[in-house]
């Protein structure tokens, strides 16, 4: 599966071989550990899987390749609405 048909919610594994390929994804679950201290995305409870595009725009950010505008590195929790 390349990274241009992955679910929005993908699976681990899938996740750790679209970003470091089949050869390295088996150190993808203690690499996800410490990039998360850094900002990468975590897994949505409910979703049960981190979203590829807010993945995407971290590691493009990390890289120097997005822009300025942070991405939340977990759901901040249930809108209220007030008038």
């Amino acid at each position: 599966m390349d990274n241009k048909t992955l679910p929005l919610y993908p699976p681990e594994s899938d996740l750790a071989r679209a970003i470091l390929g089949p050869g390295k994804a088996t150190n993808w679950k203690a690499m996800a550990v410490v990039l998360e201290r850094h900002g990468l995305p975590r897994v949505d409870p409910l979703m049960g899987g981190r979203y590829w595009p807010a993945v995407r725009a971290w590691l493009d950010q990390r890289n120097g390749l997005g822009g300025s505008m942070p991405v939340p590195s977990k759901p901040d929790g249930q809108e209220t609405w007030k008038s």
